[in-house]
């Protein structure tokens, strides 16, 4: 009778195992949305990453001319908003970072950010948000919003 090693099957049972861990983790859900509006753009970015040990989020607003001629006339009034939070299972409760810029009769001098960085664990989450508010010359604000959630945070 022929004894078989045991080191094989559990070595090869093992690599399988860290290939289905690695194929399980999610991927950053980077976001990006350039809208056309009224004559201006709005750009909204959230942006996931990761290292070996933790996971940051990026959100970024902005709103500029479209630069077509002859410009549109400058918005009545504006918001652009970014916020990045994270929590996990120790701290149920989100922790925000935000930034925001509001003003009338122009555009914002530089795009609302905000960032956020966190240990990777099971219950890790991150989130990102990325508004614009703005009224036209004419015509109602319009509201523009990209968010997304990283459940894992990449685990």
């Amino acid at each position: 009778m022929r004894k078989q090693s045991l080191i094989p099957a559990c070595t090869t049972g093992l690599f399988a195992l860290v290939l289905c861990s690695a194929a399980a983790a999610t991927p950053p859900p980077n976001a990006s949305s350039i809208i056309p509006i009224c004559g201006y753009v709005i750009d909204l970015n959230l942006s996931f990453g990761q290292t070996g040990t933790t996971a940051q989020v990026s959100a970024d607003a902005d709103l500029q001319p479209d630069g077509f001629s002859p410009p549109a006339p400058l918005p009545v009034n504006y918001t652009v908003y970014a916020s990045a939070s994270w929590r996990d299972s120790i701290h149920p409760n989100w922790d925000v970072n935000e930034d925001s810029r509001s003003g009338s009769a122009s555009f914002p001098a530089t795009s609302a950010h905000a960032g956020q960085l966190a240990f990777k664990d099971a219950g890790c989450q991150l989130k990102g948000v990325a508004t614009v508010v703005v009224t036209c010359a004419s015509g109602p604000p319009q509201t523009r919003t990209l968010e997304r959630t990283w459940n894992g945070c990449g685990i």
